[in-house]
């Protein structure tokens, strides 16, 4: 009896754990996308097709990331590591697998640069993704007169877990403000390729061939708050991954404290 009673304690658990992870909030929630089948790998001969090349989103945003009161440019760049040349993110007849494999031979280079040579490019860390699933000029959070940024990584992985970084431009460098964890179906979706996820993480990517959808996609995207939200001078609040019961909390926290940029 007892060990009936401990298995159905478990189930239920798994249960609650599943059913919150897929849960989105509603001030977020992705345009809905009608299932779509996996595409086919073969064409009507029997032959198996190539993949197709699906160039997928580039981030741009402006702001004064420097504190000299000129408006920046920072463009997002998905680079081959094999030719170091502009490359495509997606492929439109492949499975998910089949595009990690794919991004992993690439050996991208995610990057963004800015049309200010006075600052330096932001490199992003060496591993496998498919560049951006977020960027935002999150205003000036520490109050020294220059606009900071947050981004997330479109990591290559069957995972819905990821991190949000704060960045600020200062002493010539990007330095790392504050980072926090969470569920990436808290942000909204992507243009042109969408991801799906399941019970257990991502499931798959979506390529959308609709402008109209995509056109509104991108403007969700651009109108979305983001996940953090300026209290006072290095004091803001962040809607973050709660481990503990898989839902989303909020709380106050303090920016790391830099030296002053001049």
């Amino acid at each position: 009896m007892s060990r009936l009673f401990t298995s159905l304690i478990f189930i239920c658990l798994l249960t609650y754990a599943c059913s919150n992870a897929q849960k989105k909030p509603a001030s977020t929630q992705p345009v809905r996308i009608v299932s779509l089948k996996n595409e086919q790998l073969k064409d009507k001969t029997g032959n198996v097709k190539p993949p197709k090349p699906v160039w997928g989103y580039r981030f741009v945003i402006t702001g004064d990331f420097d504190g000299d009161d000129k408006k920046d440019t920072l463009t997002e760049h998905f680079i081959s590591g094999i030719d170091h040349k502009e490359t495509n993110k997606f492929y439109d007849n492949v499975d998910y697998d089949g595009m990690v494999d794919s991004v992993i031979r690439k050996k991208p280079i995610s990057v963004l640069m800015c049309n200010n040579k006075n600052i330096s490019k932001l490199q992003f860390a060496s591993k496998d993704n498919f560049g951006l699933t977020f960027l935002k000029n999150e205003g000036d959070l520490n109050g020294d007169g220059t606009d900071e940024i947050s981004f997330v990584i479109d990591n290559a992985d069957w995972s819905s877990l990821n991190s949000y970084t704060i960045m600020t431009f200062k002493g010539h460098k990007w330095q790392q403000l504050y980072s926090f964890p969470i569920w990436e179906w808290q942000l909204p979706p992507l243009p042109t390729t969408v991801s799906q996820y399941g019970l257990f993480g991502l499931d798959k990517k979506v390529n959308i061939k609709n402008d109209t959808l995509n056109r509104r996609i991108e403007h969700e995207l651009k109108a979305f708050s983001g996940l953090v939200q300026k209290v006072a001078n290095n004091k803001i609040r962040i809607k973050f991954r709660d481990d503990i019961d898989f839902t989303r909390g909020t709380k106050l926290v303090t920016l790391k404290h830099l030296n002053k940029r001049r």
